[in-house]
């Protein structure tokens, strides 16, 4: 069998953005010939407790009939975090659903005093059998509690797995506490971190399995999403991570084929948003010696780029900007390669960009987006961009619409 486990970034309170995402990564999974996929601590949500009552709902709720429609299809079973209602209150959970059988939840039983004003303990342990492998389920906090481990291994677990939103902390303790459980129990242990801030703190990944001996088979970095896809039968794992760092130069020609392949099949497509003349690699190597070009990787191929500074073009100056009050961040030539696309990469690179703008203290965002791109102008739009105004360039017959968003609202 292959487990998957799914680090993720969650938007707080973005709970269609999210879903999005989720999916996403579990027709990764399924591509990866998954059997399951756990998610993190409230992964629909975000980590964020005073958002629960507002968004606390039932199991039957029709946001997730996607995920039991991919789990009837594809023979996967599927666990993301969600606050649920129950009678007496709202709880931590995780949402599971089988192929061709009736959803079920497992509730988070042991909180944390912070949490207790916002939701109350679950009662039961949660034991799935797949494949005749009997999987237990542990949220967080008491994923660090021996008595929780002590239940499950009582109900037989052959594997431990937490679903967590952990700070540096927090997997600090885990690095000590769950490979002495899994060699004192034998049993294999394996955690779903997410990514980004959660609440009032910084999530920091990490995402890893340990054997039944307690040696780290392996883990993901502390700052991007991914999967760890373990293997019961050979106990081994293999990552699946892109990342996003400056580029160099010496990835210039490597970067200008995309960004040439980029131009071919968006005039395949009959849009003439790039020319002979734009972009030409002298501006590529610029982005890249100016250290501003972010390129986006998966097992070393460069997917595509995006090119962040507060540069603006001389014709943003005719335009009457909403958000002018501090700092802004532009947004110039996100591309990703045409055998990549439409994989959830340019959502991950606009990820990366708000959260370098959050993080480096930007009021708020621009780009430009040509009008005639109709399938780009709603992909911003989507995020939140609100079109000001439009300007034209050269060598184009129509106008590039100018959009911009308040990245103040998502601090």
């Amino acid at each position: 069998m292959r487990i998957c486990i799914a680090q993720t970034q969650s938007f707080k309170g973005e709970i269609y953005r999210n879903i999005q995402n989720h999916l996403r990564l579990i027709k990764r999974a399924i591509h990866l010939n998954s059997d399951v996929i756990i998610f993190p601590e409230l992964s629909i949500t975000g980590y964020e407790p005073s958002l629960a009552k507002e968004f606390a709902t039932r199991i039957d709720d029709d946001i997730f009939k996607p995920f039991q429609a991919l789990s009837d299809k594809n023979d996967i079973t599927i666990g993301i975090g969600f606050p649920i209602n129950s009678v007496e209150g709202i709880c931590i959970s995780m949402l599971i659903f089988q192929p061709n059988k009736s959803s079920s939840v497992y509730s988070k039983q042991l909180l944390h005093d912070d949490e207790l004003p916002y939701f109350i303990s679950g009662n039961d342990q949660l034991i799935l059998n797949i494949e005749g492998v009997k999987i237990a389920i542990g949220i967080c906090y008491e994923t660090l509690q021996r008595e929780h481990f002590l239940n499950a291994n009582h109900k037989g677990a052959d594997i431990y797995i937490a679903s967590v939103a952990k700070s540096k902390n927090g997997i600090e303790k885990a690095n000590l506490f769950f490979p002495n459980i899994a060699r004192e129990f034998s049993t294999p242990i394996l955690m779903s971190n997410c990514v980004g801030y959660c609440d009032d703190f910084l999530s920091v990944g990490q995402s890893a399995v340990w054997n039944k001996k307690g040696f780290l088979i392996n883990q993901l970095d502390s700052i991007n999403q991914g999967v760890l896809i373990y293997d019961t039968t050979f106990e081994t794992v293999k990552i699946h991570q892109s990342t996003i760092e400056k580029g160099n130069l010496t990835d210039l020609e490597a970067l200008f084929q995309i960004y040439i392949n980029g131009k071919i099949e968006l005039e395949r497509n009959g849009i003439y948003q790039w020319t002979n003349t734009y972009p030409t690699i002298s501006i590529i190597e610029s982005d890249l010696q100016k250290e501003v070009l972010y390129i986006l990787k998966n097992d070393n191929e460069i997917i595509g780029a995006i090119a962040l500074s507060e540069e603006q073009e001389d014709e943003y100056k005719l335009i009457n900007w909403k958000f002018d009050d501090g700092k802004i961040l532009v947004v110039h030539r996100l591309v990703v390669n045409p055998k990549h696309q439409k994989q959830g990469y340019a959502q991950q690179l606009m990820d990366f960009a708000e959260n370098y703008a959050v993080t480096n203290n930007y009021a708020s965002i621009r780009l430009d987006a040509y009008s005639q791109n109709k399938r780009v102008i709603n992909f911003y739009k989507k995020r939140n961009y609100k079109i000001s105004g439009n300007v034209n360039f050269p060598e184009r017959d129509y106008p590039f619409y100018c959009m911009e968003k308040d990245i103040k609202k998502t601090k």
